[in-house]
């Protein structure tokens, strides 16, 4: 009889998932990547018992009312069975464990570890004993002898090694695997097992085939494979009775053979051909299979063992017929002929045939069944800048102000247990350091300038910075709970549980309430500007949708606007808040940071965090954004979301910069510079931007690309700029592009003018693009949208004399590398459009520096200054420059100068 498969059902996320079955084999647990452990009962239609212990889990096990889980938090937690309560903890390491092996006693526990070693676990009583067997690679695999006398493992450099329990001692060392330097890099588990009767034989994979070894003298028995399947194998594991042995490949293959006649049993394959990452018999023999791959899907085959069903299923058929005695009764096989004769074959032919191809239609057009689609459920609330609740100690709050953390777990109600929060500010001489008890067992907190606040589920307590100021606290209702909270140099907001949000002021003023439609998900706040994020409907395709709503108040009053959603495909929400200059930022866990400028009124990606991480499992927790020094900070995590509380991290800085095609070529790195420039409030960029804008300039004249060079100024539409391109134009001969460079500084100098008659008010130039829209934010009145003049620009500014130096026009690099002195005339608009310099009517001679010691020249040493007198108009005020000569020599020099220039007039 084949395998038959059950329709799969999601248990986790995609990655490695582990499971077994409970000693009964009534449920069976599993755990994987989304941290979670599930119990399952036998019905299929009954909902798991879950509940999170970590980021992701690797490995579960089961024994008496206890399961063991190494989680994330490089520990093995204790979790009670069925329940799946937490229980404590067995012990804290290194490294992460790969894998878990229990004694039948239960009184030894074996764990393989990522860092190189073997952690053996006895139990004495009441008394634990911890030991290690050292290795050169990671431990993948670890198996204990039924006997307990015996312990097996495998490990990354492709060894096979047992040892005796009782001395440590290496009993045989078998080079059978392939290597691999750690357990998320392998794709063969190397999985071994030993007969659980008497623990004779040990088992693992070599290839495409399975070796058994026997335990007395460690020689082969045999040697295990299927013609079916060519890939390795990666698991095996005995049947509860010992006798059978299953294997499974990379490829989802299964085998089952019959060890004691070396056959193959039974042949399965996954049926969407997935790689398995783990499976277990059933130990009540109920020829029950179930395993987990490493899309997190759960599957269930029964009838692995079909041998003794079927023989089982024929003597009860032969013992069933021999009951009923029929006598000398015959029965007569052919009815056609009899008319008196009652066959039920007569009667399907004469009734039924009609009728049969109507049925065959409607079968053939039933759906065949589809298994179900996994629900994903809506991303909780969460505080950002903080770390869950499940870990201890923890952060409360990190941001630019200060460090909140908490110490002692939320989740334990022994009053015994020591709780408290501490604070501590990265400027000292703002605020000293801060602690507190934490008595109302407080799980959320915010920093700001102005106070600190904690809060539960159902209480707020507030503590102004303000010297000589009292705490304060705020309870809810009975029917409402606190999902988060968020704090401000002027606000205090609190977001409950039924899409309300409430807003004091830091010293206890309530000052508005309303209210989002929709499940909050994070709430920040920043002056008097509050970011809600909110769920505005169902998951849809995996795509979280969340959107986000700007409030801005205004003494008791408010206004609000919709930002819309940011979030990329199948992604959450990872961090919210605000800049130091006020624009709302987001990150998901796509690891793109989006930013929301004012006044463009539309989400932009700034950065994303994943090209600054080194592995897979790494991950940037952000603390602000710096938007005046334009950088992200954060802590990049190795091998976790989130950092350590001790010891203290180590803060790094990543640059905000638009995601532009080709970010290695200057050209794409330049470009996305003048848009983050323009889009951002950096202050101090108008300098720069004028450089990066003709350095693009320049890149295009010198690669002949001169309609991209005429682009490029119209783009930024900047006289002072295009004045500049024009003379380098020039000195490049490109006679064509000076003729259209200077009709377009012709036609900003007519809409300047046009500008000036309507507007008296004059603007000083900046070189960022026209902002048509705008969004007076920054203005503490109320919000508002404004439709932004032009810039109006001064007409009688003084020409610039020298544009570019004459390495400009040697090479491109010298002329994008050089220094471009821009003077204070060079920033000013020309009132005039700049004439043709390649007419030959205008063609004159360059006028030649002045010499103030020169003896033609009437007007040699003379300059003219303005100055102000008592608040009366400016004189021009003629002065002849007088040398500070200090030596004789220059004195004799200037004696024989002035005889010399007495006895011409003469």
């Amino acid at each position: 009889m084949p395998i038959s498969h059950v329709p799969f059902r999601y248990a986790h996320n995609e990655g490695h998932t582990d499971i077994c079955f409970s000693e009964d084999g009534q449920k069976y647990v599993t755990c994987g990547s989304d941290g979670d452990i599930r119990i399952w009962s036998q019905d299929l239609y009954e909902d798991p018992v879950h509940n999170c212990v970590g980021e992701w889990a690797l490995a579960v096990r089961q024994k008496g009312s206890k399961l063991y889980i190494a989680t994330s938090n490089n520990d093995v937690q204790i979790i009670t069975f069925p329940d799946g309560d937490r229980e404590g903890v067995l012990d804290r390491f290194v490294a992460p464990i790969n894998n878990i092996a229990i004694s039948k006693s239960g009184e030894l526990i074996a764990l393989a570890a990522e860092q190189m070693e073997v952690k053996l676990i006895q139990f004495e009583g009441e008394q634990k004993k911890i030991s290690s067997i050292e290795g050169t690679a990671p431990y993948l695999s670890v198996a204990i002898c039924p006997t307990a006398k015996l312990i097996a493992a495998s490990s990354g450099d492709g060894k096979l090694r047992i040892w005796n329990v009782s001395d440590k001692n290496l009993v045989k060392e078998i080079n059978c695997f392939p290597k691999v330097n750690s357990f998320s890099n392998a794709t063969v588990l190397c999985r071994i097992d030993f007969n659980p009767t008497n623990g004779c034989q040990l088992s693992y994979p070599d290839g495409s085939s399975v070796v058994v070894l026997n335990t007395s003298d460690w020689s082969e028995v045999c040697t295990l494979s299927c013609d079916d399947v060519t890939k390795p194998f990666s698991i095996v594991q005995y049947s509860p009775c010992g006798k059978y042995l299953a294997a499974s490949s990379v490829d989802g293959d299964f085998v089952i053979w019959d060890v004691a006649e070396e056959i193959v049993h039974n042949v399965s394959k996954h049926p969407n051909g997935t790689r398995v990452s783990a499976f277990a018999w059933n130990p009540s023999g109920l020829n029950q299979i179930v395993y987990t791959d490493v899309e997190g899907q759960l599957g269930v085959m029964s009838d692995c063992i079909s041998e003794k069903q079927s023989a089982e299923k024929s003597g009860a058929e032969e013992a069933e017929n021999n009951d009923v005695d029929f006598g000398d009764y015959q029965f007569e096989d052919d009815d056609e002929d009899n008319e008196n004769a009652v066959s039920l074959e007569k009667l399907k032919k004469q009734y039924a045939d009609d009728d049969e191809p109507e049925l065959r239609s409607v079968a053939s057009r039933s759906p065949t069944p589809r298994p179900r689609t996994p629900e994903i459920p809506l991303q909780p609330a969460f505080m950002p800048s903080s770390t869950p609740t499940h870990l201890d100690p923890r952060y409360l709050c990190w941001n630019e102000v200060g460090i909140v953390r908490g110490y002692g777990s939320i989740l334990d109600e022994d009053e015994s247990t020591s709780k408290s929060i501490e604070v501590d500010f990265h400027d000292s001489t703002f605020h000293s350091s801060m602690m507190m008890q934490n008595f109302q067992n407080y799980m959320m907190g915010s920093l700001s300038t102005s106070a600190l606040v904690v809060a539960n589920s159902t209480q707020i307590n507030v503590i102004p910075l303000a010297s000589r100021t009292k705490e304060w606290t705020l309870t809810m209702d009975d029917n409402e709970e606190i999902v988060a909270v968020a704090a401000s140099e002027q606000l205090v907001c609190i977001a409950l549980a039924n899409y309300i949000i409430r807003v004091c002021s830091p010293f206890g003023t309530q000052r508005a309430v309303f209210s989002v439609p929709g499940p909050i998900v994070c709430v920040s706040a920043f002056r008097e500007d509050i970011l809600v994020a909110y769920h505005s409907g169902p998951v849809r395709n995996g795509d979280q949708n969340i959107c986000f709503k700007h409030i801005r108040l205004d003494a008791m009053s408010f206004q609000g606007q919709d930002l819309g959603g940011t979030l990329g495909p199948q992604s959450t929400l990872l961090w919210m808040g605000f800049s130091d200059s006020g624009t709302p930022g987001v990150l998901d866990s796509c690891g793109l940071l989006h930013m929301h400028p004012l006044h463009c009124n539309t989400w932009i990606p700034f950065c994303n965090v994943n090209k600054h991480k080194k592995g897979l499992s790494d991950a940037f927790f952000v603390t602000a954004i710096l938007e005046s020094n334009q950088t992200l900070c954060g802590i990049k995590c190795r091998g976790t979301m989130y950092p350590a509380v001790t010891p203290r991290p180590t803060m790094c800085e990543v640059p905000l910069e638009a995601p532009f095609a080709e970010m290695t070529t200057e050209k794409g790195q330049m470009e996305s510079s003048m848009f983050t420039w323009s889009a951002l409030e950096i202050p101090n960029t108008e300098k720069k931007l004028k450089e990066t804008a003709l350095k693009t300039f320049a890149l295009a004249c010198k690669t002949n690309l001169d309609q991209r060079a005429q682009e490029v100024m119209e783009i930024l539409a900047n006289p002072g700029i295009i004045n500049l391109a024009i003379k380098y134009a020039s000195k490049l001969d490109k006679k064509r592009l000076v003729e259209r460079l200077t009709d377009l500084v012709a036609r900003l100098a007519d809409q300047e003018s046009e500008t000036a008659t309507v507007n008296d008010n004059e603007v000083p130039e900046t070189i960022k693009p026209v902002k048509r829209l705008t969004l007076n934010m920054k203005n503490t009145s109320r919000n508002q949208i404004t439709n932004g003049s032009e810039e109006v620009v001064s007409k009688n500014q003084e020409t610039h004399n020298s544009l570019l130096s004459d390495s400009m026009s040697s090479s491109i690099n010298d002329s994008m590398n050089s220094s471009i002195v821009l003077n204070s005339q060079e920033s000013m608009v020309l009132a005039e459009a700049p004439r043709n310099p390649f007419l030959k009517s205008l063609k004159k001679t360059k006028p030649v520096d002045q010499n103030p010691l020169s003896l033609l020249d009437s007007k040699a040493g003379v300059s003219f200054s303005t100055e102000k007198l008592n608040g009366r108009k400016e004189e021009a005020a003629e002065k002849r420059k007088q040398p500070e000569s200090e030596t004789e020599n220059q004195k004799a020099k200037q004696r024989k100068l002035d005889r010399f220039m007495f006895g011409k007039r003469q």
